[in-house]
């Protein structure tokens, strides 16, 4: 059911992480041409202003934030300057994300690469949730948090593993909060944002690792994935997803998925739970063994 008190509208603050191009510009230039003021986070400052100057130039109010994720004390210094000069938060939007390229079998990653991956993929959420939500729960009024997971958690990639993994801790981790918000009474919602192929600069995101660990400086073995024929792998532009994001907020959902849901796999995985299942109960005891004879 829709909450009487939408979190995206005027006089309401919406904080976007990866904000200075690509899904996340879309979703911050979306917030705003609702009204709300939009705090742009970006490790790269000058695509984060790009952003905010875009949303000004329209009419909307926004703020540039350089940020890096990764960096705990530096998304807490940024939940401080936002809480600072707006007093509140009532959508935060954990968009900022990494990959790598080319991909490459589990056993061709370097410990960096894991690292690397799980530090912005993953912590980079758990990061925004710690800096803003104790202050968010104190607020009245609806509030939603949207964590970006990917189809890649919804399906098997093969070379992709790395960065599979570490959405699906972002499905996990997104799951129980929503959970505990309702075990608590709050008005938090909790959308996980799963897109396909998206065509954005994230294909390059390494240019942002140190030098000697870019895939290029090394000799990764790339892994021959043939790009199958499914829905969530036909490009949509990122300029669309913003609009896609705005209506589950709305209307409280708990997914929010530009592409066609993959209900295949998540069935046969089911139908392979049930089959995992192995009733390993001992029989009951006869009457004369409960008797001890």
């Amino acid at each position: 059911m829709a909450s009487k008190d939408s979190a995206v509208g005027p006089g309401k603050v919406a904080v976007v992480t990866g904000a200075g191009s690509g899904m996340g510009r879309s979703i911050a230039l979306a917030f705003a041409a609702r009204g709300a003021s939009v705090c742009v986070v970006d490790i790269e400052r000058d695509a984060a202003q790009s952003t905010v100057d875009e949303i000004v130039s329209l009419g909307g109010h926004g703020a540039a934030y350089a940020v890096d994720v990764s960096d705990f004390e530096a998304v807490k210094a940024a939940a401080d300057a936002v809480y600072a000069a707006h007093g509140r938060v009532d959508v935060l939007c954990n968009n900022a994300g990494v990959t790598m390229r080319p991909f490459r079998a589990i056993w061709d990653g370097d410990i960096s690469d894991f690292r690397w991956m799980m530090e912005i993929n993953y912590f980079g959420i758990v990061h925004g949730v710690l800096a803003f939500v104790p202050r968010m729960r104190a607020q009245s009024g609806h509030r939603h948090i949207i964590n970006t997971s990917s189809f890649s958690s919804l399906d098997e990639v093969p070379g992709h593993g790395m960065y599979s993994a570490s959405k699906g801790a972002v499905d996990a981790f997104s799951e129980v909060l929503r959970a505990e918000f309702k075990d608590h009474g709050e008005d938090i919602g909790v959308t996980i944002l799963y897109p396909g192929y998206v065509p954005t600069r994230i294909g390059s995101s390494e240019r942002l690792r140190k030098a000697d660990e870019r895939s290029d400086a090394r000799d990764v073995k790339a892994y021959a994935y043939p790009l199958e024929r499914k829905a969530h792998n036909a490009p949509i532009s990122a300029e669309t997803v913003g609009a896609m994001v705005v209506e589950p907020i709305a209307r409280t959902l708990p997914y929010c998925l530009p592409h066609p849901a993959p209900v295949d796999r998540p069935t046969a995985r089911a139908r392979n739970w049930e089959r995992g299942h192995l009733d390993t109960q001992p029989a009951a005891a006869t009457h004369a063994e409960a008797e001890g004879a």
